[in-house]
């Protein structure tokens, strides 16, 4: 035993059994164990009602209990604290049947002694602590059993079992409820730019506030991942739906701090209603499942309640998702390259490498709607890594043929971006293709630089050092942050397509055009304006000065043999500056 204070309650009614035990306990080891003394079950259940003891020694025959009930009484009140029972000897029998129901140990008086009594209590306090530790393990089992370990929320297992059970009540009771499939917008970006420590802290944020927004008798679960849904139950009409869904878009789209900075996410949300949206919980939790990614294509942060007529969209989903699976050993992707016109001479300075997906079933698949998916299920970046190797093994094919070095520009995902191995990726591939690394060109997004500035400088910074160079795409679109140009380490900057439209007739975006050709300029950049379809708008790019032009009016995206027969018509040499590869939709 150790020499930590223990209490011991002694509940016996003669003094001659009393004043003995006292003394087996004021020997030797069992000095620092304090011993109090009550001679009824009475006094007995007041003491552990007033005070902690470690063990219990109790007679079964005090004057106002005998036999089981004196224990079944005193163990229901205390059932935590380890009894002791002494008895006479015929009262062994009874204190066989009081261990069955609970009791530790039995004591015969007259057969005690300090050893055994000392050794009773030892391997009562410990029998009792492993029972209790046993207890607490047993109880974390079944927690993690229906718990998601991250946020502590229902997991599947239990949100469905809860569902189950509300579906029962509301076909008894011709009740309501609704299911809500959450997805979080954003989430992976987060989890790709500052690492999985914090993507995991984000979810516990977003599992707490949807734990502290909903009702009681609600159910939150996190299906894993960025996935959580709800169970409402009680519902009266579509307005408490409308109401708790805006509650949720509304407490989700509130900063989190993660690590001492802010981040800004949103949620997509799927509804379905029982029963009109289906009467057994796999349905309902489909067709909330097809609900929200009918949100997420209305422009994400919003949510949509299911119809009828959603499930076609989920489908082309689906065989879109299937098809991009495949889609790179089946040879279905192929590139086209769009030209870069230099304003000053009208000679070729760049061409743009656009990806094409021709699905055997659907046919040619517009690069808007597959490059979504591509990015939600993560296969941007192994779709990225063969559109880089592609252009450059093209570029390379085209010197060998006798053309001059024409750089390519690759149009990086923020997925990919944010990839670890981009960097390794990006060196390997370039010493395959045994190119000269200025005859890259990786191109980022506006937004995408911007998610993480710290972390773009320091990727770009390396590519840089490289040889690679680097133009900031869409710019204008995002955050239109001017002055952290001057920290980002860009070669080129490109006007995005949505302000060239308007020029020269719409005077906010001229003036917006014009501004940032002056001050790309002074930055020592190029600057590039993309979509060009009117003589008009080619004019007055001309009056501000523009370096590089790109658009329908001078090509469209070419295969790789038309393109080179573009050119030869022309007669305009391809120089060794700047091309460019791009996932994202053509003009």
């Amino acid at each position: 035993m150790n020499n930590d204070e223990l209490k011991v309650l002694l509940v016996e009614d003669n003094p001659g059994d009393v004043r003995l035990i006292k003394e087996f306990l004021t020997e030797g080891e069992s000095s620092h164990i304090t011993l109090r003394d009550v001679g009824s079950l009475r006094q007995a259940l007041e003491a552990v009602k007033q005070d902690y003891f470690d063990l219990i020694l109790l007679d079964l025959s005090l004057p106002d209990s005998r036999g089981l009930v004196t224990f079944s009484c005193l163990h229901e009140s205390c059932f935590d604290i380890p009894i002791v029972l002494l008895t006479g000897l015929d009262d062994e029998n009874l204190a066989v049947q009081a261990m069955k129901q609970g009791a530790q140990d039995y004591l015969v008086k007259g057969r005690v002694d300090t050893n055994a009594l000392i050794r009773s209590i030892r391997y009562a306090i410990e029998r009792q602590r492993l029972l209790v530790d046993t207890e607490k393990a047993r109880e974390i089992q079944q927690h993690l059993a229906y718990h998601d370990v991250l946020t502590s929320l229902p997991n599947r297992l239990l949100f469905y079992d809860r569902l189950e059970q509300a579906l029962v009540h509301a076909k008894r009771y011709s009740g309501r409820l609704a299911v809500l499939f959450l997805d979080l917008d954003g989430f992976k970006l987060v989890n790709d730019s500052k690492g999985h420590l914090a993507g995991d802290r984000l979810l516990q944020l977003v599992g707490s506030r949807l734990k502290g927004s909903m009702r009681e008798s609600d159910t939150i679960a996190r299906l894993g991942g960025d996935e959580f849904t709800i169970l409402l139950k009680g519902i009266k009409s579509a307005d408490d739906v409308t109401r708790a869904v805006q509650k949720v878009l509304d407490v989700i789209s509130k900063p989190f701090v993660v690590n001492d900075t802010s981040v800004a996410i949103t949620s997509s949300i799927g509804v379905s209603v029982y029963p009109q949206d289906g009467a057994d919980s796999e349905t309902l939790m489909q067709r909330a499942d097809v609900a929200m990614y009918r949100a997420k294509g209305q422009g994400r942060g919003t949510f949509s309640l299911f119809n009828a007529a959603i499930p076609s969209m989920s489908d082309e989903r689906v065989s879109l998702e299937s098809g991009l699976r495949t889609a790179l050993d089946a040879g279905e992707m192929t590139l086209h390259y769009q030209p870069q016109l230099s304003l000053r001479s009208g000679q070729v300075t760049a061409v743009e490498c656009l990806l094409r997906w021709t699905h055997p079933e659907l046919g040619v698949v517009a690069p808007c709607d597959f490059i979504p998916v591509a990015e939600e299920t993560g296969l941007i970046v192994p779709i990225g890594e063969w559109v880089l190797r592609a252009a450059c093994s093209q570029l390379r094919q085209w010197r060998d043929a006798g053309y001059p070095q024409v750089p390519v520009a690759v149009n990086l995902s923020a997925r990919q971006f944010r990839e670890l191995s981009l960097l390794d990726m990006v060196a390997e591939v370039l010493e395959e293709s045994a190119l000269d690394p200025h005859a890259l060109i990786l191109e980022i997004t506006e937004s995408n630089a911007m998610q993480d500035v710290d972390f773009t400088v320091s990727t770009l910074d390396v590519l840089k050092k490289m040889g690679v160079q680097v133009a900031l795409d869409d710019f204008g679109t995002g955050y239109s942050s001017l002055s952290y140009l001057r920290r980002l380490p860009i070669d080129l900057l490109k006007i995005d397509k949505a302000f060239i439209q308007g020029v020269p007739n719409n005077l906010e975006d001229s003036s917006i055009v014009a501004a940032i050709v002056a001050l790309t300029r002074s930055l020592g950049l190029t600057v590039i304006a993309e979509g060009i379809e009117q003589e008009t708008q080619l004019d007055f790019l001309r009056s501000v000065d523009c370096d590089q032009l790109q658009g329908y009016y001078f090509s469209r995206p070419l295969p790789p043999g038309k393109l080179l027969k573009f050119l030869d018509e022309r007669h305009v040499d391809l120089p060794g500056p700047q091309p460019s590869v791009s996932l994202v939709q053509d003009m």
